[in-house]
């Protein structure tokens, strides 16, 4: 009885579909357990899953659009005290504590628009991250948001002072408007 062997193709055939699926296992098992095992740690931000990546970004996408809105609000007053100062030095009054308060108010509320603008550039070149959001290099993408985050804080806090220095500038004027009157309407 003569043994009849595989032809070579049938062998070489058979191998590489082998080959295929052992490679096909291994890759769809690592792409599945990329999720579940240990994430690399993004430096100041700890080990964070992707979803959290994505969802800080969006985060700052809207913290960036309403401090936008709070800039414009900035220059409203500031346009507003404006006039109360031309109002003010009309009647001859003393503005000197107002002009000095608004002009430290718009250099700070310039300070922070430049520091806006670079959070906007961290938050919307979103190193890291792609079209649709989803993250694609994690040290990259954390290096953002710290970045964006860091300076959209510091934009804040700088405007927020400038704020609470306007109003303090206002109730030393208004101050000193009722305690020392300079003119009265009798002229005294």
């Amino acid at each position: 009885m003569k043994l009849h062997m595989p032809s070579k193709k049938i062998i070489i055939s058979t191998f590489s579909l082998f080959v295929a699926i052992a490679v096909l296992l291994t890759v769809v098992q690592a792409v599945y357990a990329e999720g579940e095992g240990p994430l690399t740690p993004i430096p100041g931000l700890g080990r964070l899953p992707n979803e959290t990546l994505t969802r800080m970004h969006k985060q700052e996408i809207s913290w960036y659009t309403d401090q936008e809105a709070l800039l414009k609000e900035a220059n409203s007053l500031s346009k507003t005290f404006t006039a109360l100062i031309k109002a003010e030095s009309a009647a001859q009054k003393n503005v000197d504590i107002l002009q000095a308060g608004l002009d430290t108010f718009n250099a700070e509320v310039t300070s922070s628009r430049e520091i806006h603008i670079v959070a906007g550039n961290a938050i919307f070149t979103a190193v890291g991250f792609r079209a649709s959001g989803d993250v694609y290099n994690r040290l990259a993408a954390g290096q953002s948001i710290l970045d964006g985050r860091d300076s959209l804080k510091e934009a804040h806090f700088r405007l927020i002072k400038a704020m609470a220095d306007l109003r303090k500038s206002f109730v030393n004027w208004r101050q000193d408007r009722i305690s020392y009157p300079h003119t009265d309407r009798y002229g005294y």
